[in-house]
């Protein structure tokens, strides 16, 4: 276990990660206090939740992040983040925990300001970051026109990202689950803040769940917390998530009837768990947050999805730019 001191702070991010150590460490970066800003060392922590394969993180590249980290290499025997998640959240610190199951997902600037904002407005938030795909389009889609790491090094080189968060919206695209844009219900967010008494109330992420990356646990948790009675759904609109390609089973190791075959094994796992397929939670979101002017695309595509979906405007227009 690699660990940076703790000050009692205020947010807990818990990160799993899996076979992916570029991308986890890409991630990792964008949680440093050397990228997060209006924030300070003392207000979060990072807990690292790695789950051993024959490509573990850089221990001493670790060590060179910014802010309270600390990491634990775990030993797991089925192929889902779940049972990681829980033990991630059972060492936090703070009040509030945010969950990442998926660790190849990179956020944005101040994810952690707004998120302790809306925290502190809400006793009963549900904290929800859009998610993106790098990329001009989904992943799983892009993997067939070549799509693979070294293309998204390239892009990832294109932009300034590591001085300028935001510029990471200008080489991506909506992923699947936040497609209809910030004025629709979301399927899922892959970045979710919650209290941590309302994540051990809801009893954590169901370990049922046990198809290869957990099938839609994450749906699954979210759309349990959201439909709370006593939650308020905030949603960090000028924030996001974005997925690196690392050959996961949902996005690039699968493709055609393979893929297909796997999706359909995760819906019916979850049609088995909860007697029913899925369904997105309904609830309407608070928005939250500022929008940089790289977001302005993303903003007039959900304007005209809304629009679209109102009958005020052709089917031609819906779709994303």
């Amino acid at each position: 276990m690699f660990r940076k001191k703790i000050n009692n702070p205020k947010l807990s991010v818990i990160v799993v990660f899996y076979d992916m150590p570029k991308q986890a460490l890409n991630t990792l970066f964008t949680l440093s206090t050397d990228f997060q800003q209006e924030v300070g060392p003392d207000d979060y922590e990072v807990i690292a939740v790695e789950n051993r394969s024959d490509n573990p993180i850089d221990q001493d590249a670790l060590t060179e992040l910014k802010g309270n980290f600390r990491y634990f290499l775990r030993d797991e025997t089925l192929p889902t983040p779940v049972n990681a998640i829980n033990f991630g959240v059972e060492q936090a610190l703070g009040k509030q925990v945010c969950i990442m199951v998926d660790g190849a997902r990179m956020v944005s600037p101040r994810l952690i300001h707004f998120s302790m904002i809306a925290a502190r407005l809400y006793p009963q938030a549900v904290i929800s970051v859009p998610g993106y795909h790098l990329g001009e389009k989904l992943q799983q889609e892009a993997v067939s026109d070549g799509y693979n790491e070294s293309v998204e090094q390239e892009l990832l080189a294109s932009v300034p990202w590591r001085e300028d968060g935001y510029r990471l919206f200008d080489i991506s695209c909506l992923s699947g689950t936040s497609r209809n844009g910030y004025f629709e219900p979301m399927g899922e967010s892959n970045t979710l803040t919650v209290p941590r008494s309302l994540f051990d109330a809801a009893g954590g992420f169901d370990t049922r769940f046990t198809e290869t990356g957990g099938g839609q646990c994450n749906l699954d948790f979210y759309k349990r917390v959201v439909e709370l009675p006593e939650t308020n759904l905030v949603m960090l609109m000028g924030e996001g998530s974005f997925h690196q390609f690392h050959g996961g089973v949902t996005t690039g190791r699968e493709t055609g009837e393979q893929r297909d075959r796997t999706m359909n094994e995760h819906f019916a796992q979850y049609r088995e768990i909860r007697g029913d397929s899925y369904s997105p939670p309904q609830k309407t979101a608070t928005l939250l947050g500022e929008v940089h002017p790289s977001l302005l695309k993303f903003v007039h595509h959900s304007a005209q999805f809304s629009r679209y979906k109102r009958g005020e405007i052709q089917p031609d227009t819906k779709d994303q730019e």
